[in-house]
């Protein structure tokens, strides 16, 4: 108990003298943090490549791509160092998240449009459509407005927003042509270069431009006042800085300022408790029609790696091969009474999966499935229905299934959550997410998707790795050797709060 009472006091205290030294400081200082965005494609144009992108859905994985490519690449696409900054923080969920749910129909055109429609009106408008969720402060948001093929040129917007009160503080139009091979690489490429001119040319000019002082508000984080050693890592901006723009030639339009304001709240959590999993694998079935090669072992390959690698103990690791309904849903209801509200619980299923089209509803095929008979199919309701009994911290549902992606409320990709986001915020809230090897369509026996899965698995090196990450770090590479495509998000009506399954490696494992 005194224990806690004196972690307390250190938290109150720290944060006390760390509030009372605000500075000021304008958006270009480099002690003034922000939290990179990512691309965002609201209002863009791809023009002339319908020869490598053919349809809406290739374009939005495309689209995925780019934006994936910036954080596999971060040391190349470093925006730290391009705006001479001493922190930044970054967080793709909410363009993502707003990118998956565009329609695209407008987006792939083939002959150029007339240039001079998008401006800083259409910035603020793509702003204001977003959901920046529980993120504050500076954010850095790159607008594409279009991608020519036949003027060998991107056009990108790069915008400093309020993600408090959705205010413009400051947007730039920045051109560069395409290089390198590939579609991701080739328009991927023109965001580095406006990276190494900002850099080099338009960061010292943007620096020496007279803006309103933005005061910073340091707060500590949450490992430095668990070490008695808080220093600056959050902006608190209270007043205006400024918005501009710049076309093609680099010719200046009217600048105009917008306040800004946010605020921060600490928290601090360390994951604890114990790893429990249900891993379940169904390739023998008492219909030999339906036998598959690969589920079971498959589920064994996740069991191996578990106790291997992470803070999974050999006792709370249960494999069911070739289960009943029965015997799924009897391992469920065990768990109840193993899990607690401290604990973090993993269910893998590779089988058979089905989806009814005239009630929207998906199932698992256990071992007495029938496809003429339904009684035997545990359906996603039924799961949902066993997770809400189940009062862990976290849950994370792997799915290798046909048709599996119907255990989404939404289905999207937004995976991208980085090791710079603070992993004791994440797992502070409680989580019910899933990731799954397709949307509604089938998938094959033998699975891709958990092959990369074992794979990220075993080759993390990172004491922490939120589900998330893990996600993004296996999609496209699972999407370029497959015919699926996977999916990560939140399991409907089950309880989640924001939160994300983390993996704990073993410090011992190598």
């Amino acid at each position: 108990m005194k224990k806690h009472i004196r972690f307390f006091l250190t938290v109150s205290v720290a944060l006390i003298l760390f509030s009372a030294k605000a500075q000021t400081s304008d958006l270009f200082d480099p002690k003034t943090p922000f939290t990179w965005l990512g691309i965002d494609f609201s209002q863009a144009k791809v023009i002339g490549e319908r020869e490598r992108i053919a349809t809406d859905t290739q374009l939005k994985d495309m689209i995925a791509a780019w934006n994936e490519l910036m954080i596999k690449e971060a040391s190349k696409y470093n925006v730290k160092k391009a705006f001479h900054k001493e922190q930044v923080t970054t967080d793709f969920s909410p363009v993502i998240s707003h990118n998956e749910a565009l329609d695209l129909s407008a987006v792939l055109v083939d002959n150029p449009t007339d240039e001079g429609d998008f401006n800083t009106g259409v910035i603020n408008d793509i702003i204001q459509s977003y959901d920046f969720g529980s993120l504050n402060g500076i954010g850095l948001m790159l607008n594409v407005e279009r991608f020519s093929k036949p003027a060998d040129k991107a056009t990108i917007w790069f915008t400093f927003v309020n993600m408090d009160t959705k205010e413009l503080l400051f947007t730039e139009q920045m051109t560069a042509p395409p290089a390198g091979r590939g579609v991701r690489n080739y328009w991927g490429s023109t965001v580095f270069l406006m990276l190494e001119r900002i850099e080099k040319k338009e960061y010292p000019v943007w620096s020496k431009r007279k803006s309103t002082p933005v005061v910073i508000a340091p707060v500590a984080t949450n490992k430095q006042i668990a070490d008695n050693n808080p220093k600056v890592t959050t902006t608190k901006p209270t007043t205006p800085a400024p918005v501009s723009t710049r076309d093609a030639t680099k010719k200046e339009t009217k600048t105009t300022t917008t306040p800004a304001t946010t605020s921060t709240e600490n928290k601090s959590v360390k994951p604890g408790g114990q790893y429990f999993a249900l891993l379940i694998g169904v390739s023998k079935y008492n219909d030999p029609r339906l036998n598959l090669d690969h589920p079971v072992s498959d589920a064994r390959k996740m069991k191996e790696t578990l106790g291997q690698f992470y803070d999974f103990e050999p006792g709370n690791i249960l494999l069911l091969e070739n289960p009943t309904r029965g015997e799924i849903f009897s391992a469920l209801y065990k768990l109840r009474s193993r899990v607690t509200t401290n604990d973090n619980l993993l269910l893998f299923y590779a089988g058979h999966g089905f989806w009814d089209e005239k009630i929207k509803q998906g199932y698992w095929w256990p071992k007495d499935a029938s496809t003429e008979d339904p009684s035997n199919w545990l359906s996603n309701s039924d799961l949902r229905e066993q997770l809400r009994g189940i009062n862990s911290a976290h849950t994370l549902l792997v799915s290798d299934a046909c048709f599996s992606g119907g255990i989404f409320r939404t289905r999207d990709a937004s995976a991208i959550k980085t090791a710079s986001i603070d992993y004791q915020l994440l797992y502070k809230m409680p989580s019910r997410r899933a990731i799954t090897s397709g949307t509604l369509t089938a998938v094959p026996d033998r699975s891709v998707f958990v092959e990369y899965l074992v794979k990220r698995l075993t080759q993390n090196q990172e004491q922490f790795l939120p589900a998330q990450q893990l996600f993004s770090s296996l999609r496209l590479a699972v999407i370029n050797n497959s015919a699926t495509v996977p999916q990560e998000g939140v399991i409907a009506e089950a309880g989640d709060e924001g939160g994300d399954f983390i993996f704990m490696r073993k410090k011992a494992a190598k």
